[in-house]
């Protein structure tokens, strides 16, 4: 696991609306003024890089077409963000999902699409009614937040709220590939290209690269990353995989089933 950094995210550079940090991940106030310059930028999902929405949907198919995903169980989207694939999977008849997302400012085009009831603001898993429970629970692109201790007890929780038997489907655009180079390890290789830039700059072949202001981002992960959290939150029966490329990103993906405790 190791982290990363961004600039800009849908286009808006984070530099026209906040003090970048490279120690501290994006807050509240950081995504609120986020969300400000996005509702500015796009009016609906269709003003959207078709790329990125397509992303989303083939990430919605592989849900829906998911064994444990049946039209009559109840399922729950961790972190829905813009709302894409809910809606996607509301109009395609999966009527009993709910959503949770931290804050209402980034479901602003979904909203209205869903009942109230099925709609929970707030922290994970404090913002459900306590006897609320799952058959089906997926996450997306939500992981990359939280170090692996976090993550661990995270995901402990989303087992908490599984019945027996339920379904936990973890889908990460943050998968770390490990550079290879003649079969030398990643940190061999990033060694020789920090040296091989620095001799191109001291014989002035090559500026030297001035590193620009970026925000901590959060975590790319590993197979084994994943696999570690899975298991050490309890869950059994573990399957992952990426699903076909048909864009410029990867999507990797990690299910486990609940088992009969919680």
């Amino acid at each position: 696991m190791k982290k990363f950094y961004q600039t800009e995210w849908h286009g808006i550079p984070f530099n026209s609306f906040a003090r970048l940090s490279s120690k501290e991940l994006a807050d509240a106030a950081f995504y609120a003024a986020f969300y400000a310059k996005f509702f500015e930028k796009y009016r609906d999902w269709s003003d959207l890089r078709p790329d990125w929405v397509k992303l989303k949907l083939q990430a919605m198919d592989h849900i829906a077409g998911h064994k444990a995903f049946r039209k009559d169980i109840k399922a729950l989207s961790i972190g829905c963000g813009l709302g894409i694939m809910e809606k996607a999977l509301l109009d395609a008849g999966y009527e009993n999902l709910e959503l949770t997302e931290v804050s209402d400012i980034p479901l602003r085009w979904v909203l209205t699409h869903f009942d109230k009831e099925k709609v929970h603001i707030g922290f994970f898993p404090e913002c459900l009614p306590h006897d609320r429970f799952y058959d089906f629970i997926f996450l997306s692109g939500v992981e990359y937040f939280f170090d692996q201790k976090e993550l661990i007890k995270f995901l402990k929780a989303v087992k908490g709220r599984l019945r027996p038997g339920g379904t936990c489907l973890m889908i990460s655009w943050s998968y770390e590939f490990k550079a290879q180079l003649a079969g030398l390890p990643s940190r061999v290789v990033n060694t020789a290209k920090k040296i091989a830039y620095s001799l191109l700059a001291f014989f002035k072949l090559k500026p030297a690269i001035r590193s620009k202001p970026k925000q901590f981002w959060g975590y790319l992960r590993h197979r084994g990353d994943f696999r570690e959290a899975m298991k050490a939150a309890g869950f059994i029966q573990l399957k992952d995989g990426f699903l076909e490329k048909k864009t410029n990103w990867d999507t990797y993906f990690i299910e486990g089933i609940s088992g009969g405790g919680k």
